[in-house]
């Protein structure tokens, strides 16, 4: 069988076989650096066993749905993988509980309700993402920022209403932005602005995708694939042929296939979310100089070894020049840009969604 997959939407797949749509309930725990932590129970959507041997579950974590797909691993069966792939879905889980910022009771919650100028205690997990999500707010000079929380929810609004904020809120908002105003270390956390809110958003749910093939990785699962709608994160190729094939849109309705192991692709831009206001188009991803969505309609698709890293550089470029952006990633081991291209305006009131990446199988 080929290990092509379509997931243009998942919500168009065919339904699975009634004898696959079994209930898990997953629990587990987490051994690592940061020592050991119950699972949270997860019951997926539907799980799916191919001719082949390749198990397939699907589950909603962290405001997505993820699909995990694997083969199992040495001396495994089906019901093994199976069992490995729910335990992935409650990995994400866990990490939800940990870098949430709509769930009172995670670290990145609390870490925003405190007020600035103190030092607020933050556990290894969550001081382990945020210090990631500084490295990449350095790495690409702001472009890509973890403290764009205000904004964010100003530009929510603004979506939403189709009125663009005046020029009063945007400056409240961005004076309470800045990656160089968050300050990580030794087990706490400092912010130097008042009304700093962190929102990790898509590279929060990819650093979860890279922990979750840690999972299967340790678990004895080595090839899989697992897919968070516009971003992927393959293992191993599937039994017998060299990688898992994955369609990239390029532009004007043309599209390249790469081979993908041991690597993710992300996708961001306008050609996915994009709505008018005033009589211009804006993207969803945000301009942190401006406040407002990126107004050049770019999409971007970013080849790197891990899923955090390819959503940090997607983010990113949709913002920055493209010469500044593609001299970066060309200086950065095992990162492609296979996409880059303007995407076509909306039509007034109109908001598109593309996943940009497309499987089969």
């Amino acid at each position: 069988m080929s290990p092509w997959v379509r997931m243009s939407s998942f919500f168009r797949q065919a339904a699975f076989p009634a004898c696959c749509a079994c209930l898990l309930s997953v629990a587990g725990a987490i051994r690592g650096q940061e020592g050991e932590a119950e699972l949270p129970s997860v019951e997926p959507l539907s799980c799916a066993h191919s001719p082949d041997g390749r198990v397939t579950v699907r589950g909603a974590v962290m405001g997505t749905v993820f699909t995990v797909r694997a083969y199992p691993g040495s001396g495994m069966d089906a019901g093994d993988a199976e069992r490995i792939c729910g335990e992935a879905l409650a990995c994400a889980a866990h990490w939800e509980k940990v870098m949430s910022a709509m769930d009172a009771e995670s670290g990145l919650a609390r870490l925003n309700a405190a007020e600035y100028g103190i030092s607020v205690p933050v556990s290894p997990e969550l001081e382990r993402v945020l210090l990631l999500a500084l490295d990449y707010a350095r790495l690409t000079n702001g472009a890509f920022d973890p403290t764009l929380g205000p904004c964010i929810r100003l530009w929510k609004k603004s979506r939403r209403l189709g009125i663009l904020p005046s020029g009063e809120e945007r400056e409240c908002a961005l004076r309470a932005c800045g990656w160089e105003k968050l300050s990580v270390r030794k087990g706490m956390a400092v912010k130097a602005v008042s009304g700093m809110r962190l929102d990790l958003g898509g590279m929060g749910k990819r650093f979860a995708v890279d922990r979750m093939a840690e999972m299967l990785k340790t678990r004895g699962v080595c090839s899989f694939f697992i897919d968070s709608t516009s971003d992927v994160l393959a293992g191993a190729p599937p039994p017998g042929e060299p990688g898992w094939r994955l369609r990239v849109d390029t532009g004007n309705g043309q599209g390249e296939v790469l081979l993908l192991s041991h690597a993710a692709v992300s996708t961001s831009g306008s050609a996915r979310q994009m709505v008018k206001i005033g009589g211009k188009a804006y993207s969803h991803v945000l301009d942190p100089r401006s406040g407002l969505g990126v107004t050049e309609g770019r999409q971007v698709s970013v080849r790197a070894s891990s899923a955090a890293l390819a959503d940090a550089l997607a983010t990113a470029g949709c913002v920055m020049r493209e010469e500044e952006f593609r001299s970066l990633a060309a200086g950065l081991p095992g990162v492609s840009v296979p996409a880059f291209f303007q995407s076509p305006p909306c039509s007034a009131g109109e908001t598109q969604k593309q996943d940009g990446l497309r499987k089969e199988g």
